[in-house]
């Protein structure tokens, strides 16, 4: 009897990391990843887009935020990265007239989209 219940448990184990829990911790995950981001783009002076990947100017330094090999890093000057999201199957952003769009899709099939804008391009046009 013991056998089989030691036996049951990385089953049930695995059940619970696919069950609807799972998927609530990767939306709490990818909402605080674009809370990050958006607070970088709001102190940013210059902001440019290219695929799978942002940089920033934000005091006098550079902020890269890129997609490799499934997870988004967020690489501050020379210093090395820091890893943001993981399971990530595709981000992109693009810059329109100062604001600057994300979308970001897990592998799971979660996404988001969020618009964000800087301080500085807003009060350019004041």
């Amino acid at each position: 009897m013991t056998l089989l219940i030691v036996s049951l448990v990385p089953l049930a184990l695995k059940a619970m990391m696919w069950s609807p829990f799972f998927g609530y911790y990767s939306k709490i995950e990818l909402n605080i990843f674009s809370n990050q981001l958006a607070v970088d783009v709001r102190e940013a002076e210059v902001m440019i887009t290219e695929d799978k990947r942002v940089y920033l100017l934000k005091n006098d330094e550079e902020i890269r935020y890129e997609l490799i090999s499934g997870s988004i890093r967020r690489f501050v000057g020379n210093r090395g990265y820091v890893p943001m999201l993981d399971s990530v199957e595709s981000f992109s952003c693009s810059e329109l007239e100062g604001l600057l769009t994300c979308y970001t899709e897990m592998q799971n099939g979660l996404s988001n989209e969020r618009v964000m804008s800087s301080m500085y391009q807003k009060m350019e046009n004041l």
